[in-house]
């Protein structure tokens, strides 16, 4: 058993070691790989310990590690399932803020209560029948979470990673359920819970393979060539360069607007006149907002996330563009097949579709160009929100790399490249998928993919 505490042990500095510490799921792991890990202890303290300290006849050591092993087993039995089903419930984010917090609190009530179920002298004696009462809601439940986590991702590349967390993860806590709480409420005396250390080898070997192979749990150890888009996002300054694409968006506005304004003003239409100078504040406020939003020294978007309702979202970035495209001789088409509350970040979110908008604008050179973005529910619960313009197209070899970080298909210097790189790192961090369909000569989709675990609320629009 002493393995076991080690191996968890190492498991656990690893987790903690490689990982933020905003990662709050991973914290949850640590837990569960402490209370196994020092269950563990307990057991190899009674078997190992004690009867080696017992041969020097040192009495005292021998009554503080025999204490030790008691309270020790305790927390390891109790904080497993808790733990368990804490990592599953903010893992795959299906409850958060405040809620998660209370549920918190209520899920580990249980664990007070066994006290009252177990014995502690002379030796430790817990009522497993009474835990395996609510321990056994906790293991299942967290499985049926993880297993739900990974059947309902849409993003491949999240897919992949969540299916090794799930193998890595849940066989290994089903084989601790089955073999240490199920069998024991049977049988009390019963040693077939020594079987408990081939599942955390198990799930080690696993563990292993996968951190070299392809990555588990945000860990990679090996280097290889992947995917060139996730590479080449991680050299994105994402505060400064993000901010800056996003100054220069609104600066394009503010110029638009107060060239407005001034013609307004020499004709004597202050109204018009005002409605100009108003979208300018708008503009300016957007960019206060991004400022506020962006983690300076970064590469981190911080999520400020709430109820957002779509349709007004895209209502609002519509307006916002809606003069310049028309002095441009572009229409906007909206099509909306569902009214859905998404939990997000509405700046953030607001921000995309205003990038794509003004990529459309910029790639249509038609004399009667037209903007068509339609919204409307998938098939997993998801939405999809597709905007489609009757622009130049972009090239097969201009498609591959069209979201990397500096790379334009504009030719203009002031064209960083950044606007679809900042998208799909923003719809990435909102679960989601971000994909391009273009035909040069023809036009431009692009295709927002949200999850149905973002979605708070879904009806057919009218």
């Amino acid at each position: 058993m002493l393995f076991i505490f080690v191996f968890n042990l190492l498991f656990a500095i690893i987790l903690f070691i490689t990982q933020p510490k905003e990662n709050e799921a991973n914290r949850w792991m640590i837990t569960f790989a402490m209370s196994g890990g020092i269950g563990a202890l307990s057991e190899a303290l009674l078997t190992d310990i004690i009867p080696g300290v017992q041969r020097f006849d040192i009495e005292n050591a021998s009554h503080i590690l025999f204490l030790a092993h008691i309270y020790l087993q305790f927390l390891g039995e109790v904080i497993s399932p808790y733990a368990i089903l804490m990592y599953s419930i903010v893992y795959s984010q299906i409850v958060k803020g405040k809620r998660k917090k209370a549920l918190a609190y209520v899920l580990s009530l249980p664990m007070v209560f066994m006290i009252f179920f177990t014995d502690f002298h002379p030796d430790i004696d817990i009522n497993f029948r009474i835990l395996l009462i609510w321990s056994a809601p906790y293991f299942l439940i967290a499985s049926f979470i993880m297993f739900c986590t990974w059947r309902d991702e849409i993003n491949v590349y999240q897919r992949e990673q969540k299916f090794r967390v799930f193998i890595v993860l849940v066989p290994a806590w089903l084989g601790v359920f089955i073999f240490n709480y199920v069998l024991r409420a049977i049988d009390s005396q019963t040693e077939l819970f020594r079987i408990v250390p081939m599942f955390f080898f198990g799930a080690y070997i696993f563990f292993i393979g996968y951190i070299f192979l392809n990555g588990a749990f945000g860990i990679k150890v090996k280097v290889e060539q992947q995917q060139i888009l996730d590479k080449s996002i991680q050299i994105m300054n994402g505060g400064t360069a993000v901010l800056n694409h996003t100054i220069k968006n609104e600066i394009s506005k503010i110029k638009f607007f107060f060239n407005i304004a001034q013609n307004s003003i020499e004709k004597r239409d202050l109204d018009e006149a005002e409605k100009a100078i108003d979208s300018v504040f708008s503009a300016i406020e957007g960019i206060d907002n991004m400022v506020d939003r962006i983690r300076a020294k970064t590469e981190e978007i911080v999520l400020k996330e709430t109820n957002v309702e779509m349709i007004n979202l895209i209502t609002d970035c519509v307006r916002g563009v809606e003069k310049i495209f028309n002095a441009r001789g572009i229409k906007i088409k909206t099509e909306f097949k569902v009214d859905t509350i998404l939990y997000g970040d509405p700046i953030l979110l607001k921000e995309v579709v205003n990038n794509i908008l003004n990529n459309a604008m910029e790639a249509i050179v038609v004399t009667e160009g037209l903007i068509h973005i339609q919204m409307f529910k998938m098939k997993n619960g998801g939405i999809s929100i597709e905007i489609t313009d009757n622009g130049v197209g972009i090239s097969k070899e201009e498609l591959n790399r069209i979201m990397e970080p500096y790379f334009s298909t504009k030719k203009n210097i002031k064209n960083h490249g950044l606007g679809l790189s900042f998208c799909y790192k923003t719809v990435r961090a909102h679960d989601g998928e971000l994909s391009v369909h273009s035909e040069v000569g023809k036009g431009t989709s692009m295709i927002i993919k949200l999850p149905k675990s973002r979605i708070i609320s879904t009806k057919i629009s009218s």
